[in-house]
């Protein structure tokens, strides 16, 4: 009988009866609270009392199989992630993946985590696992390129590059993530075959593209068509900072710093926050 009234609560999403009715429940039979604290757990969840459920889960995980504790797991980081709690959520992901190494899924979370919290080492260590067991995506690889950078693991950087535009052959960002890499290698071989890949890209009319192919074409000493390029961007995305700001890095590197400056400062007029890309591309 209290087995169809708590399926009655549920399927009325009365969590507070549901919640009551399951403490009646083990009061009367203790042996049974096993089975129904997970139940209860989901029913404070849904009432968004999250310490209560991570509280009544951890109580669940002390009499319950493997599989049974991978759920609670998933459940107990699904209530820190909306705590905002990422120390906790990212501690029960690896109790996850502790007890199942290839879920792909919590290996994507974690490496995001990692990612954002420029632990590039571990990011690094979650992708090549999903690598390993083909899971792993275009985002996956740009993001281990960029720690691969950061760990200045430089020829495996330009490993998974290369990977992604097998994968992506107009993947615009690996490209420009490889001029800025050959470049600083002062690979001059590399960085003008890079550059030729990119002229040589369909031109699908976007501002991303436009730009990119302006600066391989001055890289190749293309200067008149870096220039039609620039300022076709120009034309096209007249309240745009990024074809003035790009117009400014080409003039500059021709050491025309007085048209370069001109440059800048319509880019920081259109957008003052421009002059924080400045220095992110002079770093």
């Amino acid at each position: 009988m209290s087995e169809k009234l708590l399926d009655h609560y549920e399927e009325e999403k009365n969590y507070d009866a549901m919640i009551k009715l399951i403490d009646e429940m083990i009061l009367e039979n203790p042996q049974k609270a096993s089975t129904l604290l997970f139940k209860k757990a989901e029913a404070l969840i849904e009432l968004e009392k999250y310490k209560q459920a991570i509280t009544t889960l951890k109580v669940y995980l002390k009499d319950c199989s493997d599989g049974e504790m991978l759920k609670a797991y998933v459940l107990i980081a699904t209530c820190y992630a909306s705590l905002e709690d990422d120390e906790k959520k990212v501690e029960y992901l690896e109790k996850v993946l502790e007890l199942d190494p290839e879920n792909d899924l919590v290996l994507k979370q974690l490496s995001y985590h990692a990612y954002i919290g420029h632990d590039f080492k571990k990011c690094c260590e979650y992708i090549k696992k999903l690598i390993k067991l083909e899971k792993a995506d275009i985002e996956d690889y740009t993001n281990l390129i960029f720690c691969c950078i950061q760990l200045d693991m430089i020829d495996d950087a330009l490993k998974y590059a290369e990977k992604v535009i097998s994968l992506d052959p107009t993947n615009l960002d690996v490209f420009a993530t490889l001029t800025i890499v050959y470049e600083s290698l002062e690979d001059d071989e590399k960085l003008k075959e890079v550059c030729e890949r990119i002229i040589n890209l369909n031109d699908d009319g976007t501002l991303q593209i436009m730009l990119l192919k302006a600066q391989a074409s001055l890289e190749l000493g293309k200067e008149k068509e870096a220039f039609e390029l620039v300022d076709k961007a120009i034309k096209l995305n007249p309240y745009d900072p990024f074809p003035y700001l790009m117009k400014g890095i080409l003039l500059n590197s021709l050491k025309r710093f007085d048209e370069a400056n001109e440059c800048f400062g319509e880019a920081f007029t259109l957008n003052p926050e421009i002059l924080l890309s400045m220095e992110k591309l002079s770093n």
